[in-house]
Parts: structure tokens; C-alpha cells; sequence
């Protein structure tokens, strides 16, 4: 299968969720350049709040595991099915890839699927953002630094409330009763 997959996972605490910590946090790349490796492989790259989010990178030759995410190929098309995190308490922003099909990705076409996930730990809660980035059929070392064709964002607001990414049946509700 001619794909190259690039997993960026950002991890934080509590004690850097809002303000300028936050802020940074927002400004961190989506997107590395990959490293040279024939696909398929999985460019995984990990920023963790303790180390002040240096990127570690490492390079694992093959397809993702299926538990994390389903890649199924048929006809010059790719379809991908992320596979929720069931550690997390927080599952939502998964519905676009939920379906049994997945999503379909053509040739020469990019995807970028980000979730947000919030996690338990025995010293607490701690949150991660996941960006998925898959690159179908031919692709350089630069495909996932330039926008893609194809964006899911599948984040929602891990502290309660309503999402700022999506907007809900209840949000919209009140905002039309207050334009009245």
C-alpha cells in the first residue's frame, strides 16, 4: 500500500490549559517534514508538555496498528476509519470517520484528522490532541507542511461547554433566542 502516515500526539496537564500556555500550545506545528522511508510507514511524532514540547520523532515501517486506525484499500481509493481511544472518558469528535466505510481518500490526496482526547491517570486528568496526517499515493518529504486536500477536525472542548470548533444543536438554539 503506497501511504505514508504521520501521527503528531501533543500531551498537557491541567496546569497548562488556559492562557499563554494554551497559546503556545495552539502554535505548535500539525505537520513535520518526513523522514526518507519507502511505504508504507508511520512517522510518529510526540510533544509532551514536561519537556516543553520538543518534538520526538521515531519511524516504524508498515501500516498503523488496527486498533488505531483502519486503512482499507479498493478501486484507487483509501479509506480511513480512525478507532477511538478507549482509555479516554471524552470520545467524542470521531463521528466523521464512525461510519463502517470510513473515509475516503483518493490518490495523490492528503488527509488530516485531529481529536482531542481527555485521560485519566492515577495522578488526574491529562489531555491529548492527535493529528493524523495520511498521505495516499505519491508524496515528498514536505506533502503533510502544506495544507491538505482533505481536513476532519474532529476536537471537542475538554473542559465542559460548548465546542468552539463545532457548533451544537443547543448553541445555535440559544443564539437564535438571543437575536430575537
Amino acid at each position: 500500500m503506497d501511504v505514508a502516515v504521520q501521527w503528531v500526539r501533543t500531551y498537557w496537564t491541567r496546569r497548562t490549559r488556559g492562557g499563554p500556555q494554551a497559546a503556545r500550545r495552539s502554535a505548535l506545528p500539525e505537520a513535520f517534514p518526513l523522514p526518507d522511508a519507502s511505504p508504507p510507514f508511520v512517522h510518529d511524532v510526540r510533544m509532551y508538555e514536561g519537556t516543553g514540547y520538543e518534538p520526538e520523532f521515531s519511524l516504524a515501517e508498515g501500516l498503523p496498528p488496527e486498533d488505531m486506525v483502519r486503512l482499507t484499500e479498493a478501486d484507487g481509493v483509501l479509506r480511513v476509519k480512525l478507532v477511538p481511544d478507549h482509555s479516554s472518558r471524552e470520545l467524542t469528535g470521531l463521528e466523521a470517520g464512525r461510519k463502517s466505510e470510513g473515509v475516503p481518500l483518493k490518490r495523490r490526496h492528503t488527509l488530516r484528522w485531529q481529536v482531542n482526547y481527555r485521560l485519566a491517570a492515577e495522578w488526574g486528568w491529562y489531555y491529548r490532541l492527535d493529528t493524523l496526517n495520511v498521505a495516499y499515493g505519491m508524496w515528498s518529504a514536505e506533502v503533510f507542511v502544506q495544507p491538505p486536500v482533505r481536513r476532519i477536525d474532529g476536537r471537542t472542548l475538554l473542559y465542559g461547554g460548548d465546542s468552539p470548533h463545532r457548533t451544537s444543536p443547543h448553541r445555535t438554539r440559544r443564539a437564535r433566542r438571543t437575536r430575537s
